[in-house]
């Protein structure tokens, strides 16, 4: 028996499999269910956690396998690793909820792209060191992400204005969205109360204000693919091993100008990597990361230093 777990800023997706692959739980529920305050390492919100594994019998000493959004450091991945290795019987691995991505596609190697409500690239080098590029949030970064992508349209708009060209698309689907006739009330409902939901909800306009030939959209995109393929050059130069990218997240996975754009621009680059983009859920790499931990330590390619059996 394996588990794994993909806890996102949203939803938490549990998988428990026997020993032949066949499903044993597949349960999603909102992580605020069981997550309650900031410190995801917290006791109570682990005991949270791993109480919905409840209804498998035996799950608690099986291999288990968490990918989570929120652990973006060495202390943040350590402290609730370590919890986690207090509270679950069997063997235990924590990671960032973007190092499933590359295992879920079935390879043991390979760096990771996600862009959806926020943005983040990964990979690990051969001696299982984690480098990474982005993923600072989306107010001053987080390229691709749909948050990021509807601020650098409004900041082009900005442009649009004090260089006194006429409306196009891009400005007509933002303002309409926001419910404002010209570019100061944009600004503001964009800035008197900035929420990463309202911003993110008005991404598709951008691809369809591309679709539809404003010249500023289709720079907003191709600008985010660059500085996504950008970050994807300074990770496979920091030693992150290798020769496939693989995307996941809401927005390149909805958006295939996105994507395409990427993969452009990566070529662009002088990177000969293979683009792939996730069609299974990333859930999937957790339990492939689960399976390795039946194995030796060294065969766990992607995993770092914090594998820990309750003493």
């Amino acid at each position: 028996m394996i588990v794994g777990i993909d806890i996102g800023g949203t939803k938490t997706h549990v998988c428990v499999e026997d020993d032949a692959g066949a499903a044993l739980l597949d349960l999603s529920v909102k992580t605020a269910d069981w997550q309650h305050g900031g410190h995801l390492h917290s006791e109570d919100n682990v005991r949270g956690l791993l109480a919905l594994l409840d209804a498998v019998p035996d799950a608690d000493a099986a291999p288990l396998v968490v990918g989570a959004h929120g652990l973006d450091s060495e202390g943040q991945t350590l402290a609730f690793s370590e919890t986690l290795s207090q509270l679950h019987d069997g063997p235990a691995l924590a990671v960032n909820d973007v190092e499933l991505v590359g295992p879920a596609a079935g390879f043991d190697e390979a760096i990771a792209v996600i862009a959806g409500t926020g943005s983040k690239v990964v990979g690990r080098r051969i001696d299982g060191m984690l480098v990474s590029a982005g993923g600072y949030g989306y107010i001053l970064n987080d390229p691709g992400s749909a948050p990021a992508l509807v601020r650098d349209a409004v900041r082009t708009l900005f442009e649009a204005v004090d260089e006194d060209e006429p409306r196009d698309a891009l400005a007509d689907l933002l303002f309409a969205h926001f419910g404002v006739d010209e570019i100061v009330g944009l600004s503001n409902a964009l800035t008197v109360r900035p929420r990463v939901t309202a911003w993110g909800a008005a991404a598709p306009l951008v691809f369809a204000a591309a679709d539809a030939g404003s010249a500023r959209a289709a720079r907003v995109v191709e600008n985010a693919a660059d500085e996504l393929a950008h970050s994807v050059e300074l990770v496979h130069r920091r030693g992150a091993a290798g020769a496939d990218v693989v995307c996941a997240g809401g927005v390149i996975s909805h958006q295939p100008r996105l994507f395409e754009a990427l993969g452009e621009r990566l070529r662009a680059r002088g990177l000969a990597h293979s683009i792939h983009l996730l069609d299974v859920p990333p859930v999937r790499g957790a339990l492939a990361l689960a399976r390795r931990l039946t194995e030796a330590a060294t065969a766990v390619p992607f995993a770092p230093t914090n594998t820990r059996r309750k003493s």
